[in-house]
């Protein structure tokens, strides 16, 4: 499995304040398998974070218009319990989405609408997107 050194993680507001994030597949190889997660990816080589987070929500929500992005941190953390050496970098991001009838998933097997005050601790998240929840409560207070 190829590990990107940094990756983009977005999460969705919708009009009424609530957060979208992405149901994973249970597609073996694939990180956080069948849990919940940030929509996002890699930053390509010669692409900015933002750039990164752009493409991606196109990519996995079909979005590209009617949203503002919005950057809320970096983090690091490590890729994976079992080698806590590898580190990636962790760009956070909040798009604002003005219509949640744009939105049309094509990864994972959908997405899921949570509060903003939601524990994340009881949500079935990695320890990447349970960080990324954390800092973005701290943003939206």
């Amino acid at each position: 499995m190829n590990i990107p050194h940094s990756i983009v993680r977005i999460f969705l507001m919708l009009p009424n304040g609530q957060i979208v994030a992405q149901l994973r597949d249970n597609i073996p190889g694939i990180a956080s398998q069948g849990m919940l997660s940030t929509f996002g990816g890699a930053v390509d080589l010669g692409e900015s974070p933002k750039q990164a987070a752009v493409r991606e929500l196109e990519e996995e929500t079909c979005l590209n218009t009617n949203y503002t992005m919005e950057f809320i941190a970096t983090f690091i953390h490590p890729k994976t319990q079992k080698n806590p050496q590898i580190l990636q970098e962790n760009h956070l991001f909040l798009a604002r989405v003005s219509n949640f009838e744009d939105i049309e998933i094509k990864e994972g097997v959908g997405f899921v609408v949570l509060r903003k005050d939601v524990d994340f601790g009881k949500v079935n998240a990695g320890e990447g997107t349970q960080m990324a929840w954390k800092l973005l409560q701290e943003y939206l207070k």
